[in-house]
């Protein structure tokens, strides 16, 4: 892994900074405090989070956000990482219980690929452990144990593990070498080693309890034999019932279609009787009509005689004498009226004739002309009056003829009218007497349908009496039937019941043998986990652990020669990675070195764990960051650094450093200065001037 960019915002001192990581020696330096250190925590930081660290130790004093963004490579591709944090304050939560103010990770992402992942803080740890390599478990509060061990050296971290006591400085060798996971597989083997003996034992104890298992099964498969034969036994009787059963139900059956069919006959008999009551009041009353019009028939007759006796047929036709009496009638009335005209003017002039003179004219009406007039006029009133006399007798005879003739037209119609009373009554009688005939026959046949109405009642009463006996019968067998069902279903069910139970023993049985096989792996298992596995994983670790030492030693003596130049000391460490000082022959205690020398020798130590973590890790090197290295080294020693790194042969080296002795061993210098509070980048370029990074 090789380091690219790095931006932070309000971490710590720094309100903006932002660094482009070249390739070889970088060289951060600046006054104690400047805020070089904090580069390296933002680096890890934005890499693996927080870890055991608070938040409020990398937020700047009065900001409520912050942030790191850095972008390096791995095997070839280019990654950035981005995390963010936020001051949160006291508050209330959901539940009303207070809520603790702090500082807490936001918005953190990964971008490769020209593509960016949100994640979740423990989450995007575990996705930068998997780009980096980085085989550890995944711990969101702790550090990265190949990071610290590997890459990166902090400054307060130098010579603590020289100082630990032998077993705690052990113990992190081997975390650091991940040999700690050897002894967690011990124990996980030895835990499960005991538990496998543990089950054994329980199922061994299971096992106690087959014979009775046995004595069980056999138990209920007697009972289950007795069950099954009563079952057998009213399966027949049931079979039997069924049989009778059915015989009566055909006969019961055939007994309700007969019944239905009587039935019908008996609940004629009353209808019947209605028609027949109805029929006899209708003769009675047909018998009454017929004596009571044949005695009008009598009578109507009597009358039609009598009047056809007194006819005696007129010798003239109405018509021709009303014609007649209509043609008289005409000329009387001519008559009257000439008659009248006449004595008016005979009235006239007889009064002319006594006044003699004409009051008109005043003429004399005496003459003989006048009154030849007068005499002639006599003679036709009088004439006159002897035609209307011959015609009023003639009228009075045609009067007579007319009633004559009109008596018997009238007469002969009433004995019409009589006749066809007769013929109507005659008639009514016919059928009235055929109607009488058909009732008397009717009600014949009427009362031999009541008796046979009579006798379907009798037999419906008697086939009720017979089917209520069968049901009565059938009633009884079905109660048989019940029971025998309920007995043979009561047997069915306890079968299955014993059936169940004896399935549940058998499985128990089974259940039980599986596990006496299983407590016989599980203690093959347990010896084998005893006996073979742990040996072979603790020989595993001796002998990783011993490599490891080799290795460490030969790092470890050749980087304290290469800082400490004096050919009668070395270096080396014992099989519990504690190290030893050797002054030619004798061993020498670390509190009788110089301070430059327990910093060659603390370092020496860092860098041989860094190449044996680096290297059993299998994660990508070619970086390496080391906080203060040089605390307490000689000037002599502060320029051997550069030749050191150049030994170990990093593709990118960072060292944090007060020390500008440094300067000439570097490739690239960044000076950190701190102005009124706040920290501030600057590159240091070709004759010495600074630019802002």
């Amino acid at each position: 892994m090789m380091l690219r960019r790095l931006r932070l915002k309000n971490i710590r001192t720094y309100e903006e900074g932002e660094i482009e990581f070249p390739n070889g020696m970088i060289l951060f330096e600046g006054d104690i405090g400047s805020g070089k250190s904090t580069l390296l925590l933002a680096i890890e930081f934005a890499l693996f989070g927080l870890g055991n660290e608070k938040g409020t130790t990398l937020l700047s004093l009065g900001k409520n956000e912050g942030e790191v963004e850095l972008t390096f490579e791995v095997g070839g591709r280019e990654v950035k990482v981005h995390r963010s944090l936020v001051r949160v304050e006291k508050g209330i939560g959901r539940k009303g219980a207070t809520v603790p103010g702090g500082v807490r990770q936001e918005d953190c992402w990964i971008e490769e690929r020209g593509k960016r992942y949100r994640y979740s803080p423990k989450e995007m740890k575990e996705a930068v452990l998997r780009i980096l390599g980085y085989n550890e478990p995944v711990d969101p509060k702790a550090k990265s144990i190949i990071f610290r061990y590997a890459v990166y050296t902090p400054q307060e971290e130098m010579k603590e593990i020289l100082n630990r006591p032998p077993e705690e400085r052990l113990q992190i060798i081997r975390k650091a070498l991940r040999l700690e996971e050897y002894k967690v597989a011990r124990d996980n083997a030895r835990l499960l080693s005991k538990e496998f003996r543990s089950i054994a034992r329980l199922y061994l104890e299971e096992g106690d309890r087959l014979p009775e298992i046995e004595r069980q099964v056999a138990e209920l498969n007697t009972k289950r034999a007795e069950l099954e034969e009563k079952a057998r036994i009213s399966e027949e009787e049931l079979l039997d019932l069924n049989v009778e059963m059915r015989g009566y139900e055909d006969e019961t059956k055939r007994l309700r279609e007969e019944l239905e069919r009587l039935s019908g006959e008996a609940k004629k008999e009353a209808e019947l009787q209605l028609i027949l009551n109805d029929a006899t009041a209708k003769i009675k009353t047909l018998e009454q009509k017929i004596k009571s019009n044949k005695a009008k028939a009598g009578e109507i007759r009597k009358q039609r005689d009598e009047i056809l006796s007194k006819l005696k047929k007129p010798i003239a036709d109405l018509k021709v004498v009303e014609e007649e009496l209509r043609v008289v009638k005409g000329r009387l009335e001519a008559v009257i009226e000439d008659l009248g005209v006449k004595s008016q003017l005979f009235r006239t002039y007889s009064s002319l004739v006594e006044r003699k003179i004409c009051p008109t004219c005043n003429q004399r009406v005496d003459n003989e002309e006048f009154l030849g007039r007068l005499s002639r006029l006599k003679r036709d009133l009088e004439e006159a009056r002897e035609n209307k006399s011959l015609l009023q007798r003639e009228m009075e005879r045609l009067e007579a003829l007319r009633r004559e003739i009109q008596d018997y037209l009238n007469g002969s119609n009433l004995a019409e009218e009589l006749e066809e009373r007769l013929f109507d009554i005659e008639e009514q009688l016919g059928r009235d007497e055929a109607e009488l005939k058909d009732l008397l026959v009717r009600v014949e046949d009427l009362n031999e349908r009541i008796k046979g109405a009579r006798k379907a009642a009798e037999e419906y009463r008697a086939l009720k009496l017979e089917l209520e006996r069968i049901e009565l019968e059938m009633k009884e067998l079905e109660t048989r039937r019940r029971k025998l069902e309920q007995e043979r279903i009561e047997a069915i069910t306890e079968i299955k019941n014993i059936d169940l139970q004896i399935s549940l023993l058998e499985k128990d049985r089974e259940r039980i043998k599986e596990k006496l096989t299983k407590a016989k792996r599980l203690t093959e298992y347990a010896t084998w986990l005893d006996e073979c596995f742990s040996p072979a994983l603790e020989r595993i670790e001796l002998t990783i652990l011993m490599g490891a030492n080799r290795e460490f030693n030969e790092e470890f003596s050749k980087f304290f020669a290469f800082m400490v130049e004096d050919p009668t000391k070395s270096v080396m460490v014992d099989e519990d990675f504690t190290p030893i000082i050797m002054q030619e022959t004798y061993e020498q205690e670390i509190s009788n070195l110089s301070g430059g020398e327990r910093t060659a020798l603390a370092l020496a130590y860092r860098l041989a764990l860094n190449e044996i973590v680096q290297k059993r890790s299998g994660a990508e090197g070619g970086l390496i960051i080391m906080d203060e290295p040089t605390d307490g080294f000689s000037k002599d020693q502060v320029g051997k650094i550069g030749d050191l790194i150049r030994e170990l042969g990093p593709t990118q080296a960072i060292i944090v450093s007060h020390e500008r002795e440094l300067e000439g061993a570097a490739d690239h210098i960044f000076r950190i200065i701190k102005e009124n509070g706040r920290s501030k980048i600057y590159q240091l370029g070709t004759g010495g001037n600074l630019s802002p990074s």
